[in-house]
């Protein structure tokens, strides 16, 4: 009886199976290829089963992929040369891995996330692995384009002779600009990362909240009002954005006039996912209205 036999995956279940897998034994021969992998590599079962090729679905030229490591027992040395950092144990799986890579032999190129888990005998001993496969390219794509717009954001924020801050969805700071620094004395090192950006305005006054942050939290017209009376209003430039004036006495030598607008920041679905708040100095003097 070949080692083959040992292994403990059904064909039928596994080729009837969605997510594209294959099988490997300890020799490190492809002994199930099922038809969703066949879909996704353009490569037949015929075409693979029996043989060691199981690398020519996925790199140009010979290497392991990750279930012929984890048949060799995962020796990190292999890990760190193949995956260079990017692989991770497996939960629940002992002595199984997982990783992501970009695969440009499939279709325009593809983001896949593959996970390979070890087969044991009885005795506990490795006698193959099948590894699984999952197409993420959607999830990458929008991973990527979030941090280029976090990238932009950031180059705006700290580029701008504005004053400006910006809060993310739990209200807690991601960005406080020089501008910002200069005009509220409070430095961004104290600033950052936390959710109280009030402290920067209403020193002793614990109750109040900043415009962003009633934005992010979606707000109330009555809630906006407690805060802002009618000094809030709709901005005329940016849908979803208030803006109003207010005095702040610990400013400057005699306190300063600011005219503040906050608008809101969303995600490629779009939703709320954080505030910008711009501050305008207009001076100690303003006349009242």
């Amino acid at each position: 009886m070949s080692e083959s036999t040992l292994i403990d995956v059904s064909s039928h279940i596994l080729d009837g199976s969605p997510v594209p897998a294959f099988v490997i034994d300890s020799n490190h021969v492809v002994t199930h290829w099922n038809k969703a992998l066949a879909r996704m590599s353009g490569i037949p079962a015929k075409d693979v089963l029996g043989t060691h090729h199981q690398w020519r679905a996925f790199y140009p030229a010979h290497r392991p992929v990750l279930a012929d490591i984890v048949v060799d027992g995962a020796p990190q040395i292999l890990l760190d040369k193949f995956y260079r950092g990017k692989y991770r144990q497996t939960e629940h799986c002992p002595g199984g891995w997982e990783s992501e890579d970009f695969f440009p032999a499939f279709g325009e190129g593809c983001w896949l996330a593959f996970s390979a888990a070890p087969i044991r005998n009885s005795e506990g001993n490795i006698v193959g692995c099948i590894e699984t496969l999952q197409d993420i390219t959607e999830r990458k794509e929008a991973e990527n384009a979030r941090r280029e717009a976090e990238r932009r954001l950031t180059e705006i924020v700290a580029g701008s002779p504005v004053a400006m801050f910006v809060l993310d969805a739990d209200c807690k700071i991601t960005h406080w600009n020089k501008a910002c620094e200069s005009l509220t004395n409070s430095s961004a090192e104290e600033m950052l990362g936390k959710n109280e950006a009030w402290r920067a305005f209403y020193p002793y006054d614990t109750r109040r909240v900043v415009l962003a942050e009633l934005i992010v939290r979606r707000a109330e017209p009555e809630e906006l009002a407690a805060h802002y009376g009618g000094r809030a209003r709709p901005s005329k430039l940016v849908a979803g954005a208030f803006e109003a004036d207010e005095f702040f006495p610990t400013f400057g030598e005699g306190g300063k006039w600011l005219h503040f607008m906050a608008a809101p920041l969303h995600n490629l679905r779009g939703d709320v996912v954080g505030a910008i708040e711009t501050l305008v100095d207009l001076g100690a003097e303003k006349e009242s209205k």
